[in-house]
């Protein structure tokens, strides 16, 4: 019974330990084993032969039987040990999956907490946007509204001034006025609807009809036809014209006396009221906009001009004239050139060490936001007057006899007021150059010839790319009506600067290979900033001028050409010279010298090279002067600086 019991028993445990060969292959993956009973085609018989192969081999059969009993007795210590291990798994896996669920709760909460908060981030950006964009709108309709009403406001006097010299047949100045009227008269099509802005229309209609008859009345009349209506007969002058104001000339002395004194006053007043006020601040509808006293002014001055004109047209308004010169000059020294802050060129005594210090650096500027937005409120005055006083030259002109035509000159007045514009433009320049030469001392002061490696721009660059984004934007933002100056600064600037890197950059001696590169990388970083100048911190991305890119790639390009030659070994001395000149284009020895002592050479090194460079050079064409220049070479920025200086002191003058 034992037996049966057994092999019943061995039969249930075969049945149940049967596996599939899938789970077999994944055991001996994960389980591999040498051992005969692991296998799973196990064959007892095969094993017990392979343990007796023979006869003599059962004589140690107690000792097998022994080791498998100990081997057995193993394998039940370890499934008990397991079997026991496992009694608090149960327990142990349900209180594992509560913490899970726990933590997956949390879990679920901050993830609810991200979302509401990203979606609060959100929702705030929207109204972040919105308000930006309401911003931009807003700026771009201020501008449309301004550009409108200058150009209305030349519609009206241009009307007027067309009518006036319709009148007197002034066809010569008709001819260039009418063009023009018509061309501004185009921007107010959309208009039309406006009764202002049509009648404007009609009168300018009317002033073109009205010419054509008089032209061809005035030529039938200069060439009439054979055997024409003879000439209608003249009629005469009044011989009361003019009697009745000439009695009043001799005392009009008062009046002029009078508006003297007005008009001291009413600048005395304007400076007074500057004090108290203060100048525009930055940030608020004041900043960069033409003084509200300029204004008061020249309303004034119409004014007296129309109540001289009914009472003479003689005398009395050239003293008026100059009367207002002396007031135009008055402003513009009292109002204007007094109230632009001072400049300085003290750095603040600042240390090598500490120019790269961002805060320190900082210090070095000299204007406030403040006094940038009063400059460029007082460049945007002087403007204004310049452009109004031309228009009150040709109305006094207009208002005044003929034969005193001639005695009405504003153009030392409109002289002044461009002092002004190119005094404010200057201060502007100095200003952001001043704030730029701490970190330029610092780059011709750094060990460039103990550089290892190559890394990103150096920190003086970093340095002066945060003064030009200081700067530039409120700049730009209040010269937004005058862009033509905005576009001169920066001509002016970068005219100022690049020179000032090139001198700095000569001194950077000596250089080492590495240190060439890095300087060559600093050199890139600049002249993208420069070419991004006019643009730079702005959300609307406009192409700078042709004239100012040209300047800025031929000065950074000068400059790169520069360190690209001390980069390029010197021997052989011939193809050295040879690419030097080649690169630069520059004839002189003075240069070619602060290269060699750029690539550290010695003394007597370098008196060979300047031989060689001289007998190098390009032979110059005959008749010419002699001296070390190349008949190809192109103006330096230095040159180029001194020239844009010589042509605006010539423009001066001339006008």
């Amino acid at each position: 019974m034992m037996e049966e019991e057994e092999f019943e028993f061995a039969e249930d445990l075969e049945a149940i330990l049967h596996l599939t060969p899938e789970v077999q292959l994944a055991i001996e993956q994960v389980f591999p084993s040498q051992d005969p009973l692991d296998r799973a085609d196990f064959n007892a018989v095969e094993y017990i032969n392979t343990l007796f192969p023979t006869e003599q081999s059962l004589a140690n059969i107690d000792d097998v039987v022994n080791k498998i009993r100990l081997k057995i007795r193993r394998l039940d210590d370890n499934i008990r040990t397991v079997v026991r291990g496992q009694t608090n798994v149960g327990q142990d896996g349900r209180q594992a999956l509560e913490e899970a669920q726990i933590a997956i709760q949390q879990l679920f909460g901050k993830i609810k907490d991200i979302k509401d908060k990203a979606e609060k981030s959100e929702q705030m950006v929207k109204e972040i946007t919105r308000d930006i964009k309401q911003l931009d709108h807003a700026k771009r309709h201020l501008t449309t509204s301004i550009t409108t009403l200058n150009h209305l406001h030349m519609l009206a006097g241009g009307v007027d001034s067309l009518e006036a010299m319709t009148r007197k047949r002034q066809y010569g100045e008709v001819a260039n006025l009418l063009q023009g009227v018509v061309n501004v008269l185009e921007h107010f099509h959309k208009y039309m609807g406006i009764p202002q802005i049509r009648q404007l229309s009609e009168r300018v209609k009317a002033a073109q009809s009205e010419l054509g008859t008089q032209i061809l009345a005035d030529f039938e009349e200069a060439f009439p036809s054979q055997g024409s209506k003879p000439k209608k007969p003249k009629a005469p002058d009044n011989p009361f014209h003019g009697i009745v104001s000439k009695c009043f000339e001799p005392h009009l002395y008062v009046y002029i006396e009078s508006q003297d004194k007005n008009l001291g006053e009413l600048i005395d007043r304007f400076v007074a009221d500057f004090r108290a006020q203060g100048p525009p601040k930055a940030g608020t509808e004041e900043g960069g906009a033409v003084l509200p006293s300029c204004a008061d002014l020249f309303v004034y001055y119409k004014k007296c001009m129309v109540q001289c004109s009914q009472l003479s047209t003689g005398e009395p308004m050239i003293a008026l004239t100059t009367i207002f010169q002396k007031f135009l000059r008055e402003y513009a020294w009292k109002i204007l050139s007094g109230n632009l802050p001072k400049s300085s060129t003290n750095s603040g005594g600042l240390t090598i060490s500490s120019l790269l210090k961002e805060k320190e650096v900082s210090e070095a500027a000299k204007f406030t936001v403040d006094e940038l937005c009063l400059i460029c409120s007082i460049l945007s005055t002087a403007e204004y007057c310049l452009a109004t006083t031309q228009q009150l030259e040709e109305k006094l002109k207009e208002k005044v006899d003929k034969v005193l035509v001639e005695r009405i000159n504003l153009t030392g007045e409109m002289d002044t007021f461009s002092t002004v514009i190119s005094n404010s433009i200057q201060l502007l320049v100095q200003d952001l150059d001043a704030a730029c030469d701490p970190a330029l001392t610092a780059m011709s002061k750094m060990p460039w010839q103990s550089v290892e490696h190559v890394g990103d721009q150096s920190p003086y660059v970093t340095s002066i790319i945060m003064h030009i984004k200081q700067n530039v934007p409120i700049i730009r933002d209040n010269l937004a009506s005058t862009r033509k100056y905005f576009t001169q600064f920066c001509i002016k600037f970068t005219n100022s600067f690049i020179p000032k890197f090139i001198n700095h950059l000569f001194r950077c001696k000596p250089i080492s290979m590495v240190g060439a590169e890095q300087l060559l990388l600093d050199t890139h970083s600049l002249k993208t900033v420069l070419l991004d100048l006019p643009s730079i911190g702005s959300q609307v991305l406009r192409k700078a001028p042709a004239s100012y890119t040209k300047i800025v790639v031929k000065g950074m390009t000068r400059a790169e050409m520069i360190l690209k030659v001390v980069m390029a070994p010197h021997e052989p001395p011939v193809v050295f010279v040879d690419n030097y000149i080649k690169l630069l284009a520059d004839g002189n020895p003075e240069t070619f010298q602060k290269i060699l002592e750029l690539k550290g050479l010695k003394r007597s090194e370098q008196s060979s090279m300047l031989e060689l460079f001289r007998q190098r050079l390009p032979t110059p064409p005959s008749g010419a002067d002699g001296g070390p220049s190349l008949s190809f070479s192109t103006p330096t920025p230095e040159q180029e600086s001194s020239r844009i200086r010589k042509l605006e002191k010539l423009i001066k003058k001339r006008l």
